[in-house]
């Protein structure tokens, strides 16, 4: 299971989301790779992104290929 994923989401941010997903059993999320897709390229977030799991990070917009890359790359891991 992949997943991409945006920090501002109702009910639970993307942040939140990565960290719940870390937290699952293995098998269930906690090894599986995670897109950060988000307007902000604040580098503190980026951090923050990374410490809390996720495996790549783009900001938006991108280039359709760009993330087809990115996934490809992600996935091939």
């Amino acid at each position: 299971m992949a997943s991409l994923l945006t920090v501002d989401t109702p009910i639970m941010d993307g942040l939140a989301m990565i960290r719940a997903l870390r937290n699952c059993p293995a098998g269930a999320g906690a090894g599986a790779p995670v897109l950060f897709l988000t307007t902000e390229s604040d580098t503190e977030i980026r951090a923050r992104a990374k410490a809390a799991g996720a495996t790549g990070w783009l900001t938006k917009p991108f280039d359709p290929e760009q993330l087809i890359r990115v996934v490809k790359k992600v996935l091939a891991k």
